[in-house]
């Protein structure tokens, strides 16, 4: 017999994080969290993101093109040609490639709500907590 959980709230977006730096994938994480999104996953390198991408776990993608000191143009190519929403998030303020021009970017370090301003962009919603109160 398969029970279900009961769950008043409805379960924010799944998010998948593609960061090679630990704290600032888990800093990622706590954010979204907090914002009442869902974190699919970490995505440490450019294999594990193609893992992540083939199992497709998820409604929207933070993706750093800069993975352990090589550059990834290719992860965000596979990203639009699914039709993935995704957003870049960099310690750098441009973009090399062109055909990413009209990518959201967020400037690492940012605060929760401009990243919770993008993925509503996204996505079309917000997490389940983003509007309950403000610190």
């Amino acid at each position: 017999m398969n029970k279900h959980h009961r769950s008043t709230k409805v379960r924010g977006p799944r998010i998948l994080i593609i960061e090679d730096e630990l704290l600032v994938a888990l800093v990622i994480e706590e954010m979204l969290r907090e914002l009442g999104y869902v974190v699919a996953g970490i995505a440490r390198t450019a294999g594990t993101a193609h893992l992540a991408f083939a199992n497709h776990n998820f409604d929207g993608v933070l993706l750093d093109l800069n993975l352990d000191g090589e550059y990834h143009p290719e992860l965000a190519d596979l990203l639009l040609q699914s039709g993935t929403p995704f957003a870049f998030i960099t310690g750098y303020d441009y973009l090399v490639e062109p055909r990413h021009e009209k990518i959201p970017l967020l400037q690492k370090p940012f605060p929760p709500g401009q990243l919770d301003a993008v993925l509503k962009d996204l996505l079309g919603t917000s997490g389940t907590l983003a509007n309950e109160g403000t610190r």
